[in-house]
């Protein structure tokens, strides 16, 4: 994952927690999943909206003769 290895990844853990304490994680987890869930949602809305303006837009353009 990003050639970031396990070892780091602990490494990582152990200095949020002991920077932000045991109480905080649980919380700044909760925020991090809720941020995550919202971008994605917005992620397929702007992908909905743009496939749905394509599809307009094929709908819109004259049709060729063969």
């Amino acid at each position: 994952m990003f050639g970031i290895g396990g070892q780091e990844i602990i490494i990582i853990g152990v200095l949020f927690l002991i920077i932000f304490g045991p109480s905080k994680l649980p919380q700044m987890a909760r925020d991090l999943g809720r941020f995550v869930s919202d971008a994605r949602r917005s992620m397929d809305e702007f992908k909905g909206e743009l496939l749905s303006s394509e599809d307009e837009e094929k709908d819109q353009r004259p049709k060729r003769k063969r």
